[in-house]
C-alpha cells in the first residue's frame, strides 16, 4: 500500500513535471526572461490552440485519465471517441468560444459510464458541498468587497461571465481536474492533508508565473498560492471537484455583479 501510495504520488509530481516544461516552451517563458517581448505570440490564436490541446487535453485530461483508468479502460471506443470530441472541442475555442461546453457534456457521459470518482466526481454530501460552494463565492469576492459600488448592480453581465467560466473555459474544467482530482488527491495520500494544500498552492503559482500574459496584466502571484491553496483545503474537505467548479462558477458571479 505504501508502494502505491508512493508510486502515484511520483507519477503526479512527474506529470506535473512535464507539464511545466511544456509550458515554459509553450509560453515562450525563457524569451521573456530574456527581455523579449512576446506579447504578440501570448495573444495569438495558434498558441490559444497549441494549448488547448496540449495542456488542457493531453496533459490535464488525457494523462489523468490513463493513469487512474487504464488505457485498456481508455482506448474502448464508448470513452476514447467522446474523449476525442472534448479534446478537440477545447482546441477549437479560440474560434468559437461556446464550443468547449461539449467537453463538459463529455465529462458528465464519461462519469456516468465509467465513473470517475477516483478523479473526485463525487459528493459527501449535498449540504457541506453546498456550503463549500458558498465559501468559495465569498472568497472571490474578498479582494474587491471594498469596492463594490451597488450604482454598477450588473446581474446579467455577471451571469453571462458565470456561464463563460463554467462552460467555455477549460480552466475551470480540466485544469480543475488537475489540480485537485488528481495532483491533490495523490499528493494528500502520501504527503497529508496539511503539507498538500501549501504544495498545490506553490505549484499553481509557479504555474502561472510562467505565463508571461500575467506579468504584463501585473497578477499578484502571491495571493493566487494563497486562494489556491485556500481552495485545494475546500477540496480536501469535501473532495468533489464538481463543488470546487460550482463554487468557481458562483465566486465568477459574485466578483462580477458588481
Amino acid at each position: 500500500m505504501i508502494e502505491n501510495t508512493d508510486q502515484r504520488a511520483r507519477q503526479a509530481l512527474i506529470l506535473w513535471g512535464v507539464f511545466i516544461g511544456i509550458n515554459i516552451l509553450l509560453n515562450g517563458t525563457i524569451l521573456f526572461t530574456m527581455g523579449k517581448d512576446v506579447s504578440v505570440w501570448t495573444a495569438s490564436a495558434l498558441k490559444d490552440v497549441l494549448y488547448n490541446f496540449i495542456q488542457y487535453g493531453l496533459v490535464f485530461l488525457v494523462a489523468p485519465l490513463i493513469l487512474t483508468k487504464g488505457w485498456e479502460k481508455v482506448r474502448q471506443p464508448a470513452f476514447l471517441l467522446p474523449l476525442i470530441l472534448a479534446i478537440l472541442a477545447m482546441t477549437l475555442r479560440a474560434y468559437f468560444r461556446p464550443v468547449p461546453v461539449i467537453a463538459v457534456l463529455v465529462f458528465a457521459w464519461l462519469h456516468y459510464r465509467y465513473a470517475l470518482s477516483e478523479l473526485g466526481f463525487r459528493s459527501s454530501g449535498w449540504l457541506g458541498d453546498m456550503v463549500a460552494v458558498l465559501l468559495m463565492g465569498l472568497i472571490y469576492l474578498l479582494p474587491s468587497i471594498s469596492q463594490i459600488d451597488f450604482s454598477s448592480f450588473a446581474p446579467a453581465s455577471a451571469f453571462v461571465a458565470m456561464l463563460d467560466r463554467m462552460f467555455a473555459n477549460p480552466a475551470s474544467t480540466t485544469e480543475y481536474l488537475f489540480y485537485f482530482g488528481f495532483l491533490a488527491e495523490r499528493l494528500s495520500a502520501k504527503f497529508g492533508g496539511r503539507l498538500t494544500p501549501l504544495m498545490i498552492g506553490f505549484m499553481y503559482m509557479l504555474h502561472e508565473m510562467t505565463n508571461p500574459e500575467y506579468w504584463y496584466e501585473g497578477m499578484n502571484f502571491p495571493l493566487v498560492f494563497v486562494g489556491v491553496a485556500v481552495f485545494a483545503m475546500i477540496y480536501l474537505w469535501r473532495r468533489s471537484v464538481i463543488a470546487i467548479w460550482l463554487g468557481d462558477g458562483l465566486g465568477r458571479f459574485l466578483s462580477r455583479l458588481f
